[in-house]
């Protein structure tokens, strides 16, 4: 039986590695949400490429600006991480409250990268700190 059990793990195991499909595609290809958050935020920034992550469940979307910003976007064409660590992100992007809570506490910090989710927002910050925020702005969680 455990012989049976590890058999079907393994066969299962197998079947999500070769549903995963990761290719490169077109800014065109992108989903308008998408297309249209980077034409509004980054409009001076070339796209060096863009992909689609496509598995069972969910696909993904990776762009790659020319001035090394990192985006990534959800199905729908939501974004759900942006990161530049040489330059930063802009500040178009992150809520107000996290601005202001980060200009108070850190005025010389910039925001490196910033990650969403159902839950909350996730920021590193120039000097080393990751801060954690809930979607409406409350701190809960520090990392230095």
């Amino acid at each position: 039986m455990k012989r049976f059990i590890l058999t079907i793990a393994v066969m299962l195991g197998f079947a999500y590695v070769a549903s995963a499909d990761e290719r490169p595609i077109e800014v065109s290809q992108l989903p308008k949400a998408a297309q249209e958050f980077i034409a509004k935020n980054f409009s001076n920034q070339p796209v060096l490429y863009a992909n689609v992550d496509r598995e069972i469940l969910d696909t993904d979307y990776q762009v790659r600006l020319e001035d090394g910003t990192k985006i990534e976007f959800n199905g729908s064409g939501q974004w759900t991480e942006i990161s530049n660590k040489r330059t930063g992100i802009p500040h178009s992007i992150i809520p107000k409250k996290l601005i202001e809570y980060v200009g108070k506490q850190y005025p010389e910090a910039h925001f490196l990268s910033i990650e969403r989710d159902s839950r909350d927002y996730e920021i590193k910050l120039s000097n080393g700190i990751e801060l954690t925020f809930t979607l409406d702005g409350k701190l809960i969680g520090f990392d230095d």
